[in-house]
């Protein structure tokens, strides 16, 4: 009796270690865009690598967003679905204005594994100013 009980045990931990998720989150460099940015704008290439989230379970990659933000204003929002990656481009548009503008890209984190469904904030990953015409 007392055999079968250690062995039942045994089996149910197995049975429960198997079915562990392992979440990985986007995490930033501090290198990504440049201080000055040209008045002719460009593509810039922001870096990030995968953090380990420590859970128990598969192994999954969160979704995440980020966001270009010029002068206080949205000027777009993409989606980056879970997956190794290790760069997204990230497009400034002309400043064709006369004056500088300054530009800031964020991120956010969605966090969705067994009960939990949510976006985290939104985090300043990297920032520059974009000279004028």
């Amino acid at each position: 009796m007392k055999k079968t009980a250690i062995l039942l045990l045994a089996l149910a931990a197995i049975g429960f270690s198997s079915c562990n998720t392992d979440y990985y989150e986007p995490v930033f460099g501090i290198d990504n865009l440049p201080t000055v940015i040209p008045a002719e704008g460009g593509t810039y290439m922001i870096h990030y690598d995968y953090a380990y989230y420590d859970t128990k379970a598969d192994v999954k990659y969160f979704d995440w967003q980020y966001r270009i933000i010029v002068d206080g204003q949205i000027a777009s929002v993409t989606d980056v679905a879970g997956s190794k990656g290790n760069s997204i481009p990230v497009n400034i548009a002309p400043n064709r204005h006369n004056y500088p503008k300054s530009i800031l890209v964020e991120a956010s984190t969605h966090v969705k594994m067994y009960d939990e469904d949510w976006w985290g904030d939104w985090t300043p990953i990297c920032s520059g100013v974009q000279l004028a015409y």
